[in-house]
């Protein structure tokens, strides 16, 4: 008899990823995303290297959008490493979102208090307290999760809820309502973030926070405690780890990097310098749930969650002027944004699995 050999698929579990192909599978990521988006392009009659060069031209020119490309990536990169510190421990922090809030509450609250107070006190201060504001919420978070082993996903869903109608009853027609309606009141202008190359200081300030994160994690005993509870909870315990300490210490640090986003955000462009509208405080909110797919994306690495966060940025910014300058349709920069978050979530699967062809012989 005659033996058939017949290829047969296999999963194989990655035990280790190099760098080299962690970058390989998300560069792949990218050319499938920007290839699908280029199919969507081309169907609506414009040529897709057109529309990518005036994205692109658009998003990084110093005189048009990279001041807002790079304030938008900033932002992204605080709440992304918000998320990298209680993932390395295993603990979902869905509530970047209620951090990010809670932070505006605490800054604006310093800023409205004192008015009066020199910018080189008052600018640590309300970084402090916006700090302060998001890590408490945070802990909160942890606390339920690490004492009572309530799932963290659901609780910090429902901060996030409470935490925007919190800043929405002090600014419509709450104590900071403004003139204009549903806004807050300015910010005081020594309360206004400085700026360094045309963008805010917060800016080079979070570059700082990551490179801190990295070695927090890297090289701390605290830092290796949370990375052995994150990829082992059963050794974790056995060696003494106290896993309740842990969540209430990754999500309070995780808390307090996206609180400070809220001063970044609102104080360090020129175009808010107030809380704005619910529906446009809702949509810059909902920007934080990208620090998850940045995250994961750069496997809670956090230097590299810079690069990837302002090409995210470049993203938002720069596919705005496809409406302007192209009289595409609208929302084709949320389909980008929405291929990429797909694409980038399904090849999660290749940084932990590799597919290989096994022969399987039937006969002899």
């Amino acid at each position: 008899m005659i033996g058939l050999r017949f290829p047969k698929l296999k999963c194989e579990r990655i035990v280790i990823l190099t760098g080299a192909d962690a970058v390989k599978i998300s560069a792949l990521s990218v050319v499938i995303s920007f290839m699908l988006f280029g199919a969507f392009v081309a169907f609506e009659g414009t040529d897709p290297l057109v529309a990518y060069e005036h994205i692109f031209s658009f998003a990084f020119d110093p005189k048009l959008g990279l001041p807002i490309t790079l304030h938008r990536g900033f932002f992204l990169v605080f709440n992304t490493l918000a998320f990298i510190i209680p993932m390395a421990a295993g603990i979902w922090n869905i509530g970047m979102e209620g951090q990010f809030y809670l932070g505006t509450i605490g800054a604006f609250a310093v800023a409205y208090s004192f008015p009066d107070l020199n910018q080189a006190i008052l600018i640590p201060l309300m970084l402090i307290s916006g700090a302060i504001f998001g890590a408490a919420y945070g802990a909160l978070a942890g606390f339920l999760k690490g004492k009572m082993n309530v799932n963290e996903v659901v609780v910090t869903i429902m901060l996030n809820n409470i935490a925007f109608w919190l800043v929405y009853l002090l600014t419509v027609g709450g104590p900071w309502a403004g003139i204009a309606e549903s806004t807050s009141k300015p910010l005081p202008k020594n309360a206004c973030a400085p700026m360094v190359w045309n963008t805010p200081f917060t800016s080079i300030f979070v570059i700082v926070v990551a490179i801190l994160v990295y070695f927090f994690l890297k090289k701390t005993t605290i830092g290796y405690q949370i990375r052995t509870l994150g990829s082992n909870p059963i050794v974790a315990k056995h060696v003494g780890i106290s896993a309740p300490k842990i969540s209430v210490i990754v999500m309070a640090i995780g808390g307090a990097i996206a609180g400070l986003s809220g001063y970044h955000m609102w104080a360090g462009d020129p175009a808010f310098l107030m809380i704005p509208r619910p529906e446009a405080y809702k949509a810059i909110g909902d920007l934080t749930y990208w620090g998850i797919i940045l995250g994961l994306i750069c496997l809670l690495n956090p230097l590299t969650s810079v690069p990837a966060s302002i090409f995210i940025g470049s993203i938002i910014v720069g596919t705005t002027v496809l409406v302007r300058r192209l009289r595409m349709p609208f929302g084709l920069d949320v389909l980008f944004l929405g291929i990429i978050s797909l694409v980038f979530a399904a090849f999660q699967f290749f940084h932990q699995y590799r597919i290989r062809r096994v022969k399987v012989v039937i006969g002899k």
